[in-house]
């Protein structure tokens, strides 16, 4: 006979001395499981009664019997996040594929919890509570397992069932990526720009030429009968290429191109589930140009590469962005993928706007809203550590009014976690993330305000 649900949590509190988050009660095969409160401290417990499959895979902190009832109690660690996600399929991540607005949060010290999701309830807009890049997890030396385990008990604790996402982002390495897919990532995010030859655009025309006909004539003859030979209308504009442009973009992309095929091919074409594929195949301080774009995109389609979305730098490139938005767009329709836009709180004042221009198809990452609203928790709640932060990173006093994700004081609150969280530089880690615990509902009403304001431009 199956435990009843009353049941299940009168033994849970008996069994814990705490309190269940009801939300986060689920039923698994004959049992329920949940996350249950006791002060500061947070366990997973397992009611169970005959077999259940959850029961040997738990690292189990202690075990009791309770009206004839097991009883497993777990700390919330990387092994037991694994198992949630594993049997409680809402609290794993999903792909967004290509359709919808989606938009991505940076959780740099793990202290947000169950903020986020919530935010996106009944919204038709979906949240991607982990988005974590390669770079950024060598620098705080915080590993990819720790952003997805982290976005899980949130989602958990909070019921959330509404799905999220969880995005690797800047992958470089075969081996990051094998371990973004181990670790249940429902997105991965291809990182090309070091397979981009940029000594090409300092090069001279002939020698340009000279290079690009050591290709052998089969291979030119094809280049030239795609490309030279017809313009391409993607919606409203014209895509057209001139020969020495077109030999350009070849040298310059084409390792990058093959690239992200072997990728794909190696890694990604089989996976047993639905994955999100996030290519980035920009170069510091240059936007893609509309011909980059559309030979990147039409070499990988006529090859059988299917990717979801194509990341550019919106903070690199404002202007350029905003100046050839609809072309960019109209490639993105034509192709059946999504735009994804780099730091996009730092550059973008109206995500609204950007997210009608693509019919809304696109992918916000928001990275650096977590932290400002950290900072402004900090500075009215914990002034003193403020203001040694402040010191330590050389940023002039401001007010939570004065940290505009846009602004030139807030650009640099936004990217001072790269030296004050480091464990090589700050290590103020520890320290923020012990202020933002005591200070949890001023934390959380923060990311309210400051999420909310982007979720109300869509």
């Amino acid at each position: 006979m199956a435990i009843k649900q009353a049941l299940a949590v009168q033994v849970m509190e008996t069994a814990t001395n705490g309190k269940v988050a009801v939300a986060s009660l689920s039923e698994v095969t004959n049992g329920w499981v949940a996350l249950v409160i006791n002060g500061a401290e947070k366990k997973v417990v397992c009611v169970t009664q005959g077999e259940c499959p959850l029961s040997a895979m738990w690292a189990v902190e202690s075990s009791c019997v309770q009206g004839g009832l097991q009883v497993d109690i777990m700390a919330l660690n990387a092994n037991n996040a694994a198992v949630v996600r594993r049997f409680v399929k809402w609290a794993a991540p999903s792909a967004c594929g290509t359709k919808g607005t989606s938009i991505g949060f940076s959780d740099w010290v793990g202290a947000a919890g169950g903020c986020v999701a919530p935010l996106f309830a009944k919204k038709q807009v979906k949240p991607v509570l982990a988005e974590y890049s390669a770079a950024d997890s060598g620098l705080l030396k915080r590993n990819f397992l720790e952003a997805v385990d982290a976005a899980t008990w949130g989602v958990f604790e909070t019921g959330y069932k509404e799905g999220y996402g969880a995005n690797a982002e800047g992958l470089k390495s075969e081996e990051d990526i094998v371990k973004a897919l181990l670790y249940g990532y429902s997105m991965i995010g291809l990182d090309c720009s070091e397979k981009i030859n940029l000594q090409i655009e300092k090069m001279s025309d002939d020698d340009v030429a000279a290079r690009y006909n050591d290709f052998p004539q089969e291979f030119r003859d094809a280049m030239q009968g795609s490309y030279l030979e017809a313009n391409f209308q993607v919606g409203n504009e014209v895509i057209h290429f001139e020969p020495e442009q077109l030999r350009r973009i070849v040298l310059e992309y084409g390792e990058a191109i093959m690239h992200a095929q072997f990728i794909y091919n190696s890694y990604l074409k089989n996976t047993p589930w639905e994955i999100d594929f996030e290519l980035l195949a920009s170069k510091a301080g240059k936007l893609l140009s509309p011909q980059e774009h559309y030979l990147i995109a039409n070499e990988l389609q006529r090859n059988g590469i299917k990717f979801t979305s194509l990341a550019l730098n919106a903070l690199e490139e404002a202007q350029a962005l905003q100046d050839d938005l609809p072309v960019h767009a109209a490639i993105a329709e034509t192709f059946d993928y999504r735009l994804s836009f780099l730091q996009a709180d730092l550059a973008l004042q109206n995500l609204g706007a950007v997210a009608k221009a693509l019919k809304g198809k696109v992918h916000f990452k928001l990275s650096s809203v977590l932290w400002l609203a950290a900072w402004e928790t900090l500075i009215e709640a914990e002034p003193e550590l403020a203001q040694e932060l402040r010191t330590y990173a050389g940023l002039p006093g401001a007010t939570p009014a004065d940290l505009v994700p846009q602004s030139e004081i807030g650009k640099a609150y936004a990217l001072s976690y790269q030296i004050l969280l480091a464990p090589e530089a700050g290590n103020f880690a520890p320290q923020v993330k012990a202020a933002l615990a005591t200070n949890q509902a001023a934390y959380s009403e923060r990311i309210s305000v400051l999420v909310g304001s982007y979720l109300r431009t869509l």
